[in-house]
């Protein structure tokens, strides 16, 4: 069953926080494909009085977001400011449109692949994994 119009692909975009704590994204280029992931991480409570049953604890455990894009980007200083953070290890704010709705929250940058084909654009793909709380799930 087709999900078309509901949100599509064409739907999903990523920014950058141009100047940390600045407060203003710039959108970093089209995204040829990309994957977004909301984890939580379960907290087992299984003991012996669980009748051999799974036991998890409601409410708590460890949440994260896992984002994997790739890029075409649209200016050299947002290919620059990506580059710069994964080079340098540090932690950036992003925004990600899915639709309507505005997923944010800072990203590490975990894996970042560059491919320039002969006479070709290049692309970058890049893995993201958040730190701290994301607004917008």
């Amino acid at each position: 069953m087709a999900l078309a119009g509901v949100l599509n692909g064409t739907d999903v975009a990523l920014a950058v926080e141009t100047t940390p704590g600045g407060g203003t994204y710039a959108a970093v280029g089209g995204l040829v494909s990309n994957s977004f992931t909301a984890n939580n991480g379960a907290i087992d409570l299984t003991n012996k009085s669980s009748a051999s049953w799974r036991d998890i604890m409601a409410s708590e455990g460890l949440q994260s977001v896992d984002l994997s894009a790739e890029i075409i980007f649209s200016t050299d200083t947002n290919f620059a400011i990506m580059k710069a953070s994964a080079s340098a290890k540090t932690i950036l704010s992003y925004q990600i449109a899915r639709g309507a709705a505005i997923v944010e929250g800072l990203f590490y940058i975990t894996s970042w692949a560059e491919a320039a084909p002969d006479n070709d654009k290049v692309t970058v793909s890049v893995s993201l994994q958040s730190s701290e709380a994301v607004t917008g799930i």
